[in-house]
């Protein structure tokens, strides 16, 4: 009875910790850092020691290395302007690397041995990333099914369809073998690769460039944003001279340009991603091809220093959508995040980096709010609704999509890729089921 009458008490005082509430305390023991030799030590920049942690897996080396880099430097800016704190939580974080050193592409193992590491690690409240969708499906069932989770994955910029709806191209099973408990807890900033498709497909009917030629690199990624490109391509009565997939670990791809200038296209759209083997495809291309036959890509391929280095001059022209607008294009929220990024860092944030600090942000929010539960944090994520952001105002949609759907179209001009355009593609353009 007087355990009772004091739970009563406790309950009228809105305390917490009777009756078996499972809130952790803020002073609890300090965070303990991930068990993985992929993994940096704990960062943080508070009193004491965090009580929890936000981990990111990125590439940290190769190709994109600079991609994970402004990640984490994103990631510590808005920890910092935060005080690093969630809440009543002090949070710290840790990077992980998810690219193998000899192939500059993502590591099965690593993005396997990751999962299990951050599940296991009951300090682990939320991940930020992957940088690839082939990195995220190895993860998200192992996220998933997490001791007290689902542990919360939000991305900028994996955009595989098949990790949030089934559609063109994607598998058997997708996306419900990735949320084996029934409750989902991965959300993405970027729309998914139907939108970046039939914004391709878009840009193809007004460069008046048909027939197009289809080639995909044979990954997740690249069979979806091809098979979604197909389907947009008939909805707008585009044709479509053929398509083939290329081996990321062939010597040259003259043979299959040749074939391609046969079919007479007069545009290529390219699926797949820039580490497998991409500047070597975009130099024997343009050899082969007219110099009036448009080169289109989607965001696994934007980037145009490797790219110009392996074509040179013959690469003016190549195109790359991605979901990222440059920094004067964003709203007030983003515009002063990426000038005191800047000022900070003394380069501008590129890429998906601003995507993966509103997901910083939308996570700490969530732990706030969770009482320090990994269940409650992708509760949270998932149902994020933000006014103001970073990225200007939208929501989190039941599949975990962004409700955001702009395409930027960027092509190389002086060595430098540009914007050219933004398309906003319309909802019966899509291939999502």
């Amino acid at each position: 009875m007087r355990r009772l009458a004091l739970c009563t008490l406790a309950i009228l005082a809105l305390a917490v910790g009777c009756g078996g509430d499972d809130r952790a305390p803020a002073d609890g023991p300090p965070a303990r850092p991930v068990a993985s030799s992929t993994c940096s030590p704990i960062v943080y920049g508070g009193p004491g020691k965090p009580r929890f942690l936000i981990v990111v897996s990125s590439h940290f080396q190769g190709l994109f290395r600079g991609h994970g880099v402004q990640v984490a430097q994103a990631m510590k800016l808005v920890m910092g302007a935060r005080g690093w704190r969630a809440g009543e939580y002090t949070v710290g974080m840790q990077a992980c690397e998810e690219s193998d050193a000899d192939t500059n592409s993502t590591s099965r193992v690593k993005c396997r041995g990751n999962a299990r590491a951050f599940a296991e690690d009951r300090s682990v409240l939320g991940v930020i990333g992957t940088l690839s969708s082939d990195c995220a499906a190895l993860m998200l069932r192992t996220l998933n099914s997490a001791p007290g989770g689902p542990l919360a994955l939000i991305s900028g910029g994996t955009t595989y369809l098949g990790l949030t709806r089934a559609g063109p191209g994607t598998q058997p099973g997708e996306p419900g073998r990735y949320a084996p408990t029934g409750h989902r807890g991965y959300a993405r900033l970027a729309p998914a690769d139907d939108a970046q498709s039939a914004a391709n497909a878009l840009l193809v009917r007004d460069l008046r460039a048909e027939p197009v030629f289809l080639i995909q690199d044979g990954g997740a990624y690249g069979r979806g944003l091809a098979a979604g490109f197909i389907a947009s391509a008939r909805r707008l009565g585009i044709e479509v001279a053929g398509g083939q997939s290329w081996d990321p670990k062939a010597v040259g791809y003259r043979p299959l340009a040749r074939r391609i200038r046969a079919s007479r296209a007069r545009a290529v759209f390219i699926a797949g991603y820039l580490d497998s083997n991409g500047p070597q495809l975009i130099k024997d291309l343009t050899a082969v091809l007219d110099r009036d036959v448009h080169l289109l890509s989607g965001d696994g391929f934007n980037q145009s220093a490797p790219i110009v280095e392996a074509a040179g001059a013959r690469a003016e022209g190549f195109r790359s959508s991605i979901a990222v607008l440059p920094n004067r294009s964003l709203p007030p929220a983003g515009r002063r995040f990426a000038a005191e990024f800047e000022r900070r860092f003394g380069q501008r944030p590129c890429c998906f980096s601003v995507h993966e600090a509103q997901g910083t942000q939308i996570l700490l929010d969530a732990i706030a709010a969770s009482g320090g539960r990994r269940a409650a944090v992708a509760e949270q994520v998932m149902h994020a609704r933000v006014k103001g952001g970073l990225l200007g105002d939208f929501a989190i949609d039941r599949h975990g999509d962004t409700t955001l759907n702009t395409i930027a179209i960027y092509r190389i001009r002086d060595g430098q890729l540009r914007l050219e355009t933004a398309i906003n593609p319309a909802p019966e353009l899509l291939a999502r089921k």
